[in-house]
């Protein structure tokens, strides 16, 4: 069993460092970690923070501690316990020093917290909810190690399962793997539903602005949203995808609709599909060549070709799903595509604010209309980016056509001039 507190200290912290981590109290500091820090350096690395945002008045960091049941724990526990809770609270976004304390009946352990995140300046404020989370995920931590927890109360279980977007965030995260290509597209599509995405030690969190706390996915949703889960799941998910992320094996059957390309008939194409396909040959003739070889580990440039072959794949249906024959009605759809998801955008965003002012009973009601909203932007954010995509792509075309063309030029001035030289000689 382990209880918990944490309050805001505004006196000088070099002191309380120095307390939590005395050596007399710590085995010689053999129990002292640092989050994002070095213990030994601790004071200077916080205060840098601080001065670097330029927030160096007001409450200087949080003091906290979890202390545990006398003879409960062993002091490498209670320690490994304590930098675990540490890392769960704080560790995305500020600077902690975990020490235990041995010199008491009950082994304890302090957090020394700054109050200003190295990641983005913004102050640790320490409210209801924080405390009732740091309890409850001390429970949980304990009861992993096999310890007795607390009884819950009616106030802790309140704030402790306060977060109400969690539901939201879960379908969004499946709805997300449901339509990404690759981990990439799968951060982009939760940025496109107004979330955002970190890595820290292989493992993922997310959040969504009002929230500071990020979620960790694979602890709040369990093993099937660990990294490599979600990237199977994608695969899964997409049946006729030609790559894989691990390991890199290439199968014939999927290998056959993009060899295909090489047959393309370039006289047949419009002057944009002529413009866009007239390399394409090149590279499914590279695909074909790799199966008809028997080759199974992909190589880093066949894995090139192969994504750049899906990708132009999806140009392609683009192109033939909306008849756009020219850079004229590209910019067209691009204009209409706009013009149809800026209302729902802004829809979105203030069913957002709404949702963080609304009592519990009408969440509910908001949060299923912000995913039916989100699920509309998303298909047009894809098209866009497809849209954009063929653009970036046509001006690059230019601008190497009109080079090779300035290139050819050139050497046939050369050409004649020395030409005449040997001629007036």
């Amino acid at each position: 069993m382990a209880t918990t507190k944490i309050w805001k200290f505004k006196s000088r912290v070099d002191t309380l460092i120095n307390y939590a981590i005395n050596g007399e109290k710590t085995e010689e500091k053999l129990y002292v970690s640092g989050v994002n820090c070095m213990p030994d350096t601790v004071y200077i690395e916080m205060t840098n923070v601080k001065k670097q945002f330029f927030k160096t008045d007001g409450i200087q960091c949080f003091h906290g501690y979890q202390s545990f049941a006398e003879g409960e724990v062993t002091p490498a526990q209670a320690h490994e316990i304590s930098v675990k809770l540490a890392e769960e609270l704080w560790g995305d976004r500020f600077q902690v020093v975990v020490s235990t304390h041995l010199n008491t009946d009950n082994i304890h352990s302090h957090f020394v917290v700054n109050s200003v995140s190295f990641v983005d300046g913004k102050t640790f404020n320490n409210t209801k909810k924080d405390y009732a989370m740091m309890r409850k995920i001390s429970d949980r931590l304990c009861e992993e190690y096999g310890l007795s927890v607390l009884k819950k109360e009616e106030k802790y279980d309140k704030y402790a399962n306060s977060s109400v977007y969690k539901e939201l965030m879960k379908d969004s995260i499946d709805y997300a793997i449901e339509n990404a290509i690759n981990f990439a597209d799968f951060v982009r599509t939760l940025g496109e539903l107004d979330y955002i995405v970190t890595e820290r030690n292989g493992e993922l969190s997310i959040r969504r602005e009002p929230y500071k706390r990020n979620t960790r996915i694979e602890r709040q949703f369990g093993k099937d949203y660990s990294k490599d889960m979600i990237a199977k799941r994608m695969i899964e998910t997409q049946p006729n995808k030609l790559y894989t992320i691990a390991p890199y094996v290439l199968t014939r059957a999927f290998t056959q609709k993009y060899t295909k390309f090489k047959e393309i008939d370039v006289g047949n194409l419009d002057f944009l599909g002529t413009l866009l396909f007239k390399g394409v040959k090149v590279l499914a003739s590279l695909v074909e060549n790799a199966v008809n070889s028997n080759l199974r580990a992909i190589t880093p440039e066949l894995i090139k070709a192969i994504k750049q072959l899906d990708e132009y794949s999806k140009q392609a249906r683009f192109l033939g799903r909306y008849q756009i024959k020219t850079e004229e009605q590209l910019v067209e759809f691009e204009k209409s595509a706009y013009r149809k998801i800026k209302p729902l955008k802004s829809e979105r965003g203030n069913l957002w604010r709404a949702h963080k002012r609304a009592k519990t009973d009408g969440k509910k009601v908001i949060e299923e209309r912000i995913i039916e909203i989100s699920k509309q932007i998303s298909p047009v954010e894809e098209e866009l980016r497809v849209c954009r995509c063929i653009m970036k792509r046509t001006m690059k075309i230019r601008k190497e056509d009109l080079h090779r063309k300035l290139e050819i030029d050139s050497k046939k001035e050369k050409s004649i001039l020395s030409t005449n030289r040997e001629k007036s000689r």
